[in-house]
């Protein structure tokens, strides 16, 4: 059985190997939303030459699907000029109806059950796809940085599905660690970020709406 810093011993090792080469690598990060960016963003521009990958085609409804975007571009665009580095924006055409299509018979499924675990690997592959077709040498993402998500699920989604790919190196890693998440929320706080309730999904959003309705 791995230890439970596993993974972030991985992510400190590659560091150090991406550390010695001449040039930065290319990284696509996979960003769900502004406020887990925070502390993500504020490690790996040191070491890589990033675009933000945004496509998240859980996130309802619309509205909210955009608010997180509007959020997470004016964040990164602030937050790179503060510290001096470039960076890309990708917002991918998401296609809510077949997202839903293929998770509505998941609907009675308890929030951090089998459908979440089948909604992180859709997104994993949906940046590994991408990162392989325009030839990044890097793909991760932010997901493993919020506390309603396993880090430790995540990567091991992302290690079986990397073996899919032979041109792009997935980058593991447990943003949880050292405070990474209190760093995130501190940051946020800095860039009067909004941060959401809720996962996302048709299905957290309504219970959560059925969870306010009771303590009303």
């Amino acid at each position: 059985m791995i230890s439970k810093n596993y993974y972030h011993d991985k992510f400190k090792e590659e560091l150090k190997l991406v550390e010695k080469q001449i040039s930065k690598p290319s990284l696509l990060l996979h960003c769900c939303c502004g406020p887990c960016t925070c502390y993500p963003l504020s490690i790996l521009h040191h070491y890589f030459d990033i675009t933000i990958f945004y496509s998240n085609p859980n996130i309802y409804p619309k509205a909210e699907y955009d608010r997180r975007y509007e959020t997470l571009k004016r964040f990164v665009l602030e937050y790179s000029k503060d510290n001096n580095f470039s960076i890309t924006i990708v917002k991918q055409d998401d296609d809510f109806t077949k997202y839903m299509n293929l998770f509505k018979k998941y609907s009675n499924d308890k929030e951090g059950g089998n459908r979440c675990t089948l909604c992180h690997e859709y997104r994993l592959k949906l940046a590994m796809d991408y990162a392989s077709q325009n030839n990044f040498d890097y793909v991760t993402t932010t997901m493993t940085v919020s506390s309603r998500k396993p880090s430790y699920l995540i990567n091991e989604l992302a290690s079986q599905l990397e073996k899919q790919y032979s041109n792009i190196k997935y980058l593991y890693s447990d943003f949880k660690k050292e405070n990474g998440t209190l760093i995130g929320i501190n940051i946020s706080k800095e860039y009067k970020m909004n941060r959401q309730d809720y996962c996302g999904c048709n299905f957290s959003y309504f219970e959560r709406k059925t969870r306010y309705a009771k303590q009303d």
